[in-house]
């Protein structure tokens, strides 16, 4: 070989010796590091699939928390029997019949039967038309299945439809806690019409646990549809945990369909891109040794894989492309442009040209995402740290390890001299590129100025987006018709969950009210406490978010109703309230303690369910139950609720926490707004001041570390105008992907930003620009394409939080690439004309 001449003769950094010397000791260090964190795979508390929920910590949740700790609320565990038919009649004789000898094979199978209540654990139609058609059967705790099925079985036709239109009318002929009649069938249904639906409650134990409740549920289903396929009729089981142990199957079930499909047009675009196997291989190695140490660090941490952490996959891919697309290129430049180089200094060089670049996208790319560990959502938390982890892994991998491993495989292979072409450098990609720099540096100020117009109607839109909470989201569609063709073994077997909470929601009546509650602690015992939550009640009575009974009273539980209902029944009781009231306004204002005692010993079970009596015997809650209005909005209620309960919070002996389902719905969207505007500008004013100060320091200006944070808050503001026209709600993955967008909007707009001030101090302007946009700019396209693709193959998924959170990032990385190529370009010819 000839020697190389004086000005190419290599000379020693830090950077190249450790690739020299300490190479090999380098790869053995982090082969060790990779069997010590994957060995959590095995040895980790974390693994296995589980459905996403938001898990919010605020003083609502904790006080519902609270509520179902001290109080009975009479919320047993259900499973949920649908059977539906558009032919066949579901209050038909043979139909109820049917139901019934369902009901007694589920009691008798001893894996259901060991989870079930012990009186009354089945509630169906058919049990209150028979005790309808025959009032001599009651509802006696010993009253079985066989009484019903033979009264059914020898009433005519007619006569089950007279019954039925009893049982309508009644609201007595279920147990106590469970729905009437009507609840069970269709909205509207009226008795001698058509029903294309029932729906049947199995009642389980409260000391069943998970495990048991699933086998039960599992058997259930089977139960069922073995007794309605003689009937040509649709049935499902819908139950809490039947719904999670499927929806973490069809979330693994996707992944196993789509994950091939991902790495297929990964290694396609990376063979593309690089147009040599060896880098091919070693960019798919560095991205599973960054999934293994992301995977075991997840399992030593006790975290589990949802919806959304399956997500960080298709994230490092596109990261970790990007880090290694820049360090490969940078490493072929180095080799055209300096032949007599080993591979150990080109590779140094090459790091060293974009190891300021590198470094200051991992910073702000984790920092975007950890600004999500602050928020309240548990699941943001998750994903923001782990997402943290795996950036930082990817920048160890694609800095170190691989081009370590890149050097020892050149010197195996020997290969030639010149390495293959940039992407920059090909012609297919040379002069797309050239063409997007050039329409920015031609017209700056049009560019900048069509961009920021764009961008202030996108950010107009944000008014009319709304925010959800909704569940459905998290759960698993039907599967698409693009995959009826493929083969069954690698279809999702557990998808349509979500299609079935929408059929209950929408063709029957809430199984339960909606309920808002008060809690309220302190000394409940004071003397004020009575007339306090008297005012309460009333003041609640007059909201309009209450619902009102038929007589149109309005549905309110408090100690008080429940004095009133034990004193009905007890002279005790009743005396001792008559005595306690001085002011004779029928409300005791004076020893509460001996009123609770008594209501206590004449029935615990009603007291236990608004009075909280502690281990010491002591009263240190009571709460207020009011049922709201299931058509009203979450906002109101909450309104309505914190109204309600700032009456209490006035009386100085009391405080009050307004909780249930309806207020937490209502803080969840709340912290979901939040958690976006503060992710956003956390992320943002960190990053900013990140580049603000690193480029200050290398290239003394202030100005262009704002310049190179402009296309990113350009790409966020399209999204925003995207999601409004789409009417995509804000949700927790909003919340995620606005955290992504900063992060590689600024790895993208980082590494142009950095190569042409680099080579702004030795060539003029259009040339740094030029090189800039086609070398840099082609590593940023291909990497980019990667990440498009990788997010876009979600929507391929059957889950439809997955769905959206793969369209919208493939959205947003698109608009960072196109403000990265096309802005940016126009920026920094605005930055070098009047600030450099």
């Amino acid at each position: 070989m000839t020697p190389p001449s004086s000005d190419d003769r290599p000379h020693p950094t830090r950077t190249s010796l450790l690739f020299e010397r300490r190479r090999r000791l380098l790869i053995a260090v982090l082969v060790v590091a990779t069997v010590i964190v994957g060995s959590g795979l095995v040895f980790g508390s974390g693994g296995g699939f589980e459905v996403a929920t938001f898990g919010v910590t605020s003083p609502e949740h904790e006080a519902l928390e609270s509520i179902d700790e001290r109080f009975d609320r009479e919320t047993r565990p259900v499973s949920q029997i649908v059977v539906r038919s558009e032919s066949t009649d579901m209050t038909s004789k043979p139909v109820l019949l049917e139901t019934l000898e369902l009901q007694r094979e589920l009691r008798e199978d001893p894996t259901v039967n060991e989870t079930l209540r012990d009186t009354q654990p089945t509630v169906g139609v058919a049990n209150a038309v028979a005790v309808a058609s025959d009032p001599r059967i009651a509802l006696g705790e010993q009253i079985g299945i066989e009484p019903k099925y033979r009264t059914l079985e020898g009433r005519t036709d007619e006569q089950v439809d007279a019954a039925l239109g009893v049982a309508l009318e009644s609201d007595d002929l279920s147990p106590p806690g469970q729905p009437p009649v009507s609840a069970l069938l269709p909205r509207g249904y009226e008795a001698g019409e058509h029903a294309d639906a029932q729906l049947i409650i199995v009642v389980h134990d409260d000391d069943a646990d998970d495990a048991e409740l699933l086998a039960a549920q599992q058997a259930i289903e089977s139960t069922t549809e073995t007794h309605m396929e003689a009937f040509a009729v649709d049935s499902f089981v819908f139950s809490e945990q039947l719904v999670f142990d499927r929806s973490g199957q069809a979330t693994a079930e996707s992944m196993l369909l789509i994950g091939p499909l991902i790495v297929l047009v990964v290694v396609g675009l990376l063979a593309v891109s690089y147009r040599d196997p060896l880098d091919v291989v070693l960019a798919c190695v560095g991205i599973g040794i960054v999934f293994v140490w992301v995977a075991g660090t997840m399992a030593w941490l006790g975290y589990s894989f949802n919806q959304l952490l399956i997500a960080i996959p298709c994230l490092l891919v596109g990261l970790g492309v990007d880090y290694s697309l820049h360090v490969v290129m940078r490493y072929r430049e180095y080799r055209s442009s300096h032949p007599g180089w080993p591979p150990e200094m080109a590779m140094a060089a090459g790091i060293t040209g974009v190891l300021i670049a590198i470094g200051v996208t991992t910073v702000t790319t984790a920092t975007g995402f950890l600004a999500g560990v602050i928020s309240p959502i548990e699941i943001l938390q998750e994903f923001g740290l782990v997402a943290a982890v795996g950036i930082g892994s990817a920048f160890v991998v694609f800095g170190l390890f691989i081009p370590a491993l890149k050097i020892e495989g050149e010197r195996l292979r020997r290969r030639a001299e010149h390495p293959p072409p940039t992407v920059g450098s090909l012609e297919r990609f040379r002069r797309p590129l050239s063409a997007f720099g050039s329409v920015g540096t031609h017209k700056p100020l049009l560019v900048v100025g069509l961009a920021l117009l764009v961008a202030a109607g996108g950010l107009m839109g944000a008014t009319a987006i709304e925010s959800s909470t909704d569940r459905t989201e998290f759960l698993p569609e039907e599967q698409p018709t693009w995959m009826e063709p493929l083969p069954a073994a690698v279809q999702p077997e557990s998808a349509g969950i979500r299609e079935r909470a929408q059929f209950l929601e929408t063709t029957f009546e809430p199984s339960s009210d909606r309920t808002v509650e008060i809690l309220i602690e302190g000394t409940v015992t004071a003397e004020s406490t009575g007339s306090t939550i008297a005012d309460a009640q009333e003041y609640a009575a007059d909201q309009p978010t209450t619902l009102r009974s038929t007589t149109d009273d309005p549905r309110i539980e408090t100690p008080l109703t429940t004095i009133e209902r034990v004193g009905s029944d007890n002279e005790t009781v009743a005396t001792l309230a008559n005595e306690s009231d001085t002011t004779d306004d029928g409300v005791p204002d004076q020893n509460l303690t001996a009123l609770f005692d008594a209501v206590y010993a004449a029935d615990e079970a009603a007291a236990s369910e608004t009075i909280h009596r502690n281990a010491d015997g002591e009263y240190d809650a009571v709460r207020l139950t009011i049922v709201v209005d299931d058509t009203a909005d979450a906002a109101d209620i909450r309104a309505s609720a914190e109204s309600t309960a700032a009456v209490v919070d006035a009386d100085p002996n009391l405080r009050a926490t307004p909780t249930g389902e309806p207020v937490t719905e209502a803080v969840e969207q709340r912290v979901i707004l939040e958690t976006v505007l503060t992710t956003f500008v956390l992320a943002l004013v960190i990053i900013t001041v990140l580049l603000v100060g690193v480029f200050r320091l290398r290239h003394r200006s202030w100005i262009l570390g704002l310049v190179a944070m402009t296309p990113v808050l350009v790409a966020i503001a399209w999204l925003v105008g995207t999601l409004s026209l789409l009417s995509v709600p804000f949700t927790a993955e909003i919340a995620l992907i606005a955290a992504i967008a900063i992060g590689l909007g600024t790895d993208y707009t980082v590494h142009l930003t950095e190569r042409f001030a680099t080579e702004r101090r030795a060539h003029g302007r259009q040339r740094a620009l030029h090189r800039a946009v086609t070398e840099t700019g082609g590593a940023v396209l291909a990497s980019g394409l990667t990440t498009i693709a990788g997010f876009g193959l979600l929507m391929l998924t059957v889950i439809p939080s997955l769905q959206r959170f793969g369209f919208v990032t493939a959205v947003v990385t698109g608009y960072a690439l196109l403000a990265t190529l096309v802005v940016l370009p126009a920026l920094l010819t605005l930055w070098d004309r009047h600030w450099r």
